[in-house]
């Protein structure tokens, strides 16, 4: 189905169909959980989509989707790789700050660390890593995107002061910057923030992720 809807706006081709889910042999499949989440999030776009961004929930409810259905974002990414569309990208929600009115947005379930190596309120949501089922399924998601004629990924962090480690080094270097070496991404480049967010850290572009 995917190969038809390409030629199609991002918009018109995701919101003809909703993308939780399992990978297997390199396909992706997504749940649809659109009609159990909070339509009052919702707002009628204006622009085209031409961007994802990427986030970290800073807390995990486990791999039931179910548990995530007020979460802000169109895509999830639980620990187990089950990915699930929360709401269609045809949505606009307020996400990613400066860049809602052209974005969609996918949070990862967790609570993750910095390059510095420290968590946020660690004591209260733990102490996550990325699973490399999370990295596998993040990519997949995100190449899907890409082949529907998005171009652009971007972290929550280029737009919001307060997001400094959002989505944090593990999924930037492990999804957002494979997205620029191997699908031909751009991020906007080494300098490129909005508003009061702060361009992507140089260490998050190189960070190890053991996947």
């Amino acid at each position: 189905m995917i190969a038809v809807l390409i030629g199609l706006s991002p918009v018109l081709a995701f919101g003809a169909f909703a993308l939780v889910t399992h990978v297997r042999a390199n396909r992706l499949t997504i749940l649809d959980m659109t009609a159990d989440t909070p339509e009052s999030k919702r707002s009628k776009r204006r622009v085209p989509v031409d961007a994802v961004v990427l986030h970290q929930m800073s807390f995990s409810r486990g791999s039931d989707p179910t548990r995530y259905r007020k979460v802000t974002a169109h895509f999830i990414v639980l620990p187990d790789g089950t990915v699930a569309q929360l709401h269609p990208m045809s949505a606009r929600l307020s996400a990613s700050d400066g860049f809602n009115s052209r974005s969609v947005a996918i949070e990862f379930a967790g609570n993750l660390q910095s390059a510095k190596g420290t968590w946020w309120k660690p004591d209260v949501y733990g102490r996550d890593v990325l699973t490399p089922a999370q990295v596998e399924s993040g990519r997949l998601l995100l190449r899907r995107l890409r082949s529907a004629g998005i171009r652009r990924v971007y972290a929550h962090r280029q737009s919001s002061a307060s997001r400094g480690n959002d989505p944090g080094p593990e999924i930037w270097a492990a999804v957002g910057q494979w997205g620029i070496d191997v699908l031909g991404m751009s991020d906007g480049g080494h300098d490129y923030a909005i508003d009061s967010g702060s361009p992507v850290p140089s260490a998050w572009r190189t960070y190890s992720v053991h996947t």
